[in-house]
C-alpha cells in the first residue's frame, strides 16, 4: 500500500514539475504577442524568459541552502503556495514592469520546488528505481512541453494570453490539497553547514559536471526561447503550426526524459549522456538547413527533443552519485546553474537576432552543446581517474 501512495505522491511532485515547466517556457510560444499587446519588442519581451532563468537559480540554489534546516514538506508546500501567488500575479499583469516582477515570484518559488520535489521522489522510491523516479519528476517538467506550452500557445489564440496565467493558478490549488494529504515526512541527511556546500564545487568532478549543465541548456535555450519567430520567418508557421510544432518537440522531450531514466539505471550515466549530447549537437546542426521546410522542421525537433531531455534525468543521476551525501545541495547547483544557462541562452539568443539573422540561431547553439560534451568527458576522466586511484 505504501508502495502505491509513494508512487502516487511521485506523480503529484511530476505534476508540481509540470506546471512549473509551463509557466516558464509557455511565453515562448506567446512571444510575439506580449510583445504586440504590451508595446514592447520580441527582444525586450524575450527577457521575461531570461529573468525567470535568474531568478530560478536563485531559488534553486539560495532558497534551498537556506531552508535546509526547516521540514522538506512545508517548504515543498510553501513554495507550492507562494508559486499560486506568482501566477495570479501574472493574470493581473498590465504592465511589463509587473509582469516582470510576477515571474521573479514564480521563478523563485519554482526553483525551490523543483530541487526539493526531484530529492523527494529519489527519497520515497526503491533504491533500485530512484534514477526513474527522478526522471519522472523531470518528465512533469518535459511534459509541460508536449502539453502545457504548445495548449497555452494555441489557447491564446483565442484567449487572451494572461488566461493561461489564472489556468496555471486554479489547476496548482488542486495540487496543493494533494500534496499536502499525501506527502509523507522524510529523513534526509543532516544539511550542511553553508561553506561546506559551497566547497563542494571545488570537485573538480563536480565544478566540470556543472560547466557542462551550463552550456547544453545554453544551446537548448538559445533556439527554444526564440522558437516561435525562427519558425515563423524561416518556415512562414502560423501561431497554430508553431503550437503543433511545440508539440512534435515536447512530446519527444518526454520521450527523451522517460528515456534517459530507463538508461541510467541499465546503462550507467557516462554513456547516456554521451551519446544524447552528441544527437543534440548534430539536430541543431541540420535545423539550420532543415528550417525551411516544414517537414524537416518536425522531424528534425522530434530528434532534438529526445537528445536534449535524454540527458537530464541521466545528468542529475551522475551528480547525485558524485556527492551521494549531500544529494540536495548537488542538485541544487545543477538547477541554479541550469538557470543561469537559461537566461544566457535567451539573452545571447536576443542579441543575436537583433544583429544578425534569426537563422543562424541553431548553428551557434550547437557550438555551445560541443562545450558542453568537452567539459563532460573531463568530468567522466577525472571520475574514472579518483576510482582508479582508490582502488590502488
Amino acid at each position: 500500500m505504501n508502495k502505491k501512495i509513494n508512487n502516487l505522491t511521485i506523480i503529484l511532485l511530476a505534476l508540481g514539475a509540470f506546471v512549473t515547466g509551463t509557466s516558464e517556457f509557455v511565453v515562448s510560444g506567446i512571444l510575439e504577442l506580449i510583445s504586440f499587446d504590451l508595446n514592447i519588442s520580441i527582444s525586450l519581451a524575450g527577457q521575461l524568459i531570461a529573468i525567470y532563468s535568474l531568478f530560478y537559480a536563485v531559488g534553486a540554489l539560495f532558497l534551498v541552502m537556506l531552508t535546509a534546516k526547516f521540514d522538506r514538506k512545508k517548504v515543498l508546500l510553501s513554495a507550492i503556495f507562494i508559486f499560486i501567488l506568482g501566477n495570479l500575479m501574472a493574470f493581473v499583469s498590465y504592465s511589463y514592469t509587473l509582469l516582470m516582477f510576477s515571474r521573479v515570484v514564480m521563478a523563485m518559488s519554482g526553483g525551490l520546488y523543483i530541487v526539493v520535489a526531484t530529492n523527494y521522489a529519489a527519497h520515497i522510491a526503491v533504491p533500485e528505481k530512484r534514477g526513474s523516479a527522478m526522471a519522472t519528476v523531470i518528465t512533469g517538467f518535459t511534459v509541460s512541453l508536449v502539453l502545457g506550452v504548445p495548449i497555452g500557445t494555441f489557447l491564446a489564440g483565442y484567449l487572451d494570453w494572461h488566461y493561461i496565467f489564472l489556468i496555471i493558478a486554479l489547476g496548482t490549488v488542486f495540487l496543493l490539497a494533494a500534496l499536502y494529504k499525501l506527502l509523507p515526512n522524510i529523513k534526509t541527511n543532516p544539511p550542511l553547514p553553508f561553506k561546506q556546500q559551497l566547497q563542494i564545487i571545488k570537485d573538480k568532478r563536480v565544478l566540470t559536471g556543472l560547466m557542462t549543465t551550463i552550456f547544453w541548456i545554453l544551446g537548448y535555450t538559445m533556439v527554444f526561447a526564440y522558437i516561435s519567430p525562427l519558425l515563423s520567418h524561416a518556415a512562414s508557421f502560423s501561431i497554430e503550426m508553431t503550437s503543433v510544432a511545440l508539440f512534435v518537440l515536447g512530446t519527444f522531450a518526454f520521450i527523451g526524459s522517460r528515456f534517459g531514466g530507463y538508461a541510467v539505471d541499465k546503462w550507467g550515466p557516462n554513456h547516456t549522456i554521451s551519446l544524447s549530447l552528441c544527437v543534440h549537437i548534430i539536430a541543431l546542426f541540420v535545423l539550420t538547413i532543415t528550417q525551411y521546410s516544414q517537414i524537416g522542421v518536425f522531424i528534425t525537433l522530434a530528434i532534438w527533443g529526445v537528445a536534449a531531455w535524454t540527458t537530464t534525468p541521466a545528468k542529475q543521476f551522475y551528480l547525485i552519485s558524485l556527492k551521494p551525501y549531500a544529494s540536495e545541495t548537488v542538485l541544487s547547483f545543477n538547477t541554479a546553474l541550469m538557470n543561469i544557462g537559461m537566461m544566457l541562452g535567451s539573452g545571447l539568443g536576443g542579441l543575436i537576432i537583433q544583429y544578425m539573422p534569426i537563422v543562424n540561431l541553431s548553428w551557434i547553439a550547437g557550438s555551445f552543446v560541443i562545450i558542453a560534451l568537452i567539459f563532460i568527458k573531463c568530468s567522466f576522466y577525472l571520475n574514472k581517474t579518483k576510482v582508479l586511484l582508490q582502488q590502488m
